[in-house]
């Protein structure tokens, strides 16, 4: 380990004497969101400032989207759901990836909810759904669009709401105008009387609440999608009451983290950025300098960005690469040193709220981790010493997290032991989201007319544009690659053998057409790439669509995303990993 320190800070050094200090490309993500792995940012920015990462593999066009509506994503705590008459679930998969929401679901339920689905694909949330709507995929917008216009035409609409807290409602109402029933019907695929029903029920039966997925903002639409969306729970009233909301995601602790200490942004001599959606892209034409050192934290990029092979031929050609990962995951198998760390379960730290609760929790170590394998912090203390870097403090975990929640601390009184005795709720977090109606938009209140949006070249209004790429006769078919419910992205295909072939779901009847045989090998290809598959037949897919799970390593003969090129939605530069269309010819 202290041969490998020492090569990496040898490197680091070297190119800060050479080049700029931004010929370091960070790669990270979200494969940890523990309050101390943000202590890398400090690190790189002490070092002199690199080229970091902005935009979302994700979250980002819906948060982006939220933003001009809110002001910040905010959601209900889960256990409000218990209270609506009607639940939505758009675009998400509770059965399979987010389990905690399901006994609230089903408590709901009980209590006589009516539950409805609105996914391309029938998974397993629909078992516990009173209707499924199977949408176009990328056309959620126009649907939701056409629900407010009936909305608004049968006066199911909250006059009060809208009068005291909403700015835009007329220019919205014009623009909805033609949205009927029947364009809603033709461009989404969802039947009229559908469409009807989900109007009956969402306008009739208050408080409602609608539950989004991340999925439904991976298109080229994805940030406007989001929006059309949250305009229903506006025009109806179901903001800021018991059972109802718009949940996507929750941005509550910025107030309470010192940014400054953990980022460094102050520190920064240089500073470059690139999105992440366009990693490969950038590395082929950066200039001034060009990259030198690609250092990736908390990421699998070789498996998880978009364009695979491209992202591997971009990677290959830069000299120097660092990887700190626990396994030797497909971007590791390309670097010239990977760096082991520890488990989460092997180390002390904080996880602030994800998108679904307000608590705040202090993640204990369980169990005691091998004594050669250091944790990341010890690794950016080791290189810290070795480049003498004068502003990066050489602290155990304890003094950065101390330091990290210094402001919630002065503001609240809450401390670190306070967090170690038990969750702690966010201070100012309530059950419902935006209760007290104080939004953080410039007007002051619900705005589905944003001038902010406007100002920034943006839509005022949450409208609804077409994807660009739809299924023609040379690739007649739409590519999903949701999350599987066996892994966290692609963390825990380590476990899958390495000759097993990734799967690729079909419907029975498109498989026949195609004289393509269950369990026999497909090959699935786009203008990107091409990959081999068992084939499975399923008939809850829909015959338009394939679907692949995505997180299966290339080394393992998988890598989804070799299939998909470099896309990115409207806003907030998020991949737009759902906006493929691929074609299946029979291998063997």
């Amino acid at each position: 380990m202290e041969e490998a320190l020492d090569l990496v800070a040898s490197k680091l050094h070297e190119l800060r004497e050479t080049y700029p200090t931004t010929a370091l490309l960070h790669c990270n993500h979200a494969g940890n969101v523990g309050l101390l792995k943000k202590v890398e940012n400090r690190f790189f920015s002490a070092y002199g400032g690199v080229t970091a990462a902005i935009g979302s593999l994700c979250v980002g066009a819906g948060s982006e989207g939220q933003r001009y509506d809110f002001g910040k994503s905010l959601s209900h705590e889960i256990s409000d759901v218990v209270n609506s008459k009607t639940i939505i679930i758009w675009g998400r998969n509770p059965m399979d990836t987010g389990l905690h929401l399901v006994p609230f679901l089903k408590e709901a339920k009980r209590r006589g909810a009516y539950i409805i689905v609105i996914d391309p694909l029938e998974t397993n949330t629909v078992k516990l759904a009173d209707m499924h709507i199977s949408p176009l995929p990328g056309t959620d917008g126009a649907l939701a669009l056409t629900m407010a216009n009936i909305l608004i035409e049968r006066g199911l609409i909250d006059k009060e709401f809208i009068d005291k807290y909403v700015v835009g409602f007329d220019e919205f109402r014009s623009y909805v105008k033609d949205f009927t029933l029947e364009k809603g019907a033709k461009t989404s695929g969802v039947p009229i009387e559908d469409i009807e029903t989900l109007v009956d029920k969402y306008g009739n039966s208050k408080p409602s609440s609608i539950i989004i997925g991340f999925g439904i903002q991976r298109y080229t639409n994805g940030g406007y999608t989001i929006r059309t969306i949250d305009a229903l729970g506006a025009i109806t009233g179901n903001i800021g009451i018991g059972g109802g909301g718009v949940n996507y995601n929750n941005s509550r602790m910025n107030d309470y983290i010192d940014h400054e200490l953990l980022s460094g942004e102050t520190l920064r001599k240089h500073h470059r950025v690139f999105s992440r959606p366009k990693m490969a892209e950038f590395i082929e034409t950066a200039e001034d300098p060009k990259v030198e050192i690609i250092f990736t934290t908390r990421a699998n990029p070789l498996t998880q960005f978009m364009d695979s092979n491209r992202m591997t031929r971009a990677f290959e050609k830069v000299g120097f690469k660092v990887t700190i990962d626990m396994f030797m995951t497909d971007t590791a198998s390309l670097s010239d040193v990977v760096l082991p760390c520890r488990h989460f379960l092997e180390e002390d730290n904080i996880i602030c709220p994800p998108s679904n609760h307000n608590y705040i929790n202090y993640c204990n170590k369980v169990i005691e981790p091998n004594p050669w394998i250091p944790s990341e912090l010890l690794i950016w203390n080791e290189l810290a010493k070795r480049l003498k870097l004068e502003n990066f403090p050489i602290e155990n975990s304890e003094w950065w997290i101390e330091k990290a929640l210094k402001p919630m601390t002065d503001l609240t009184g809450i401390t670190i032991d306070d967090i170690k005795s038990g969750p702690i709720i966010v201070p100012g977090a309530t059950p419902v989201a935006w209760y007290d109606k104080n939004f953080q938009t410039p007007s002051g209140k619900y705005e589905l007319y944003s001038n902010l949006a406007k100002s920034q070249g943006f839509e005022p209004l949450p409208v609804y544009k077409s994807i660009d790429m739809e299924p023609n006769e040379e690739y007649p078919f739409y590519l999903l690659t949701p999350h599987t419910k066996d892994s966290l992205n692609s963390q825990h295909f380590v476990l899958v053998d390495e000759k097993q072939l990734p799967i690729v779901y079909i419907h029975s009847e498109t498989g026949s057409k195609m004289d393509i045989r269950n369990g026999s090998v497909a090959e699935v290809f786009t203008d990107t790439g091409s990959l081999d598959c068992v084939v499975e037949y399923n008939d809850s897919i829909r015959r338009d669509i394939l679907m692949i799970y995505q997180g299966w390593w290339i080394q393992r003969l998988g890598g989804v995303n070799r299939l998909i090129s470099e896309r990115y939605s409207d806003m907030g530069n998020n991949a737009a990993y759902y906006e493929c269309i691929c074609n299946i010819r029979y291998k063997a």
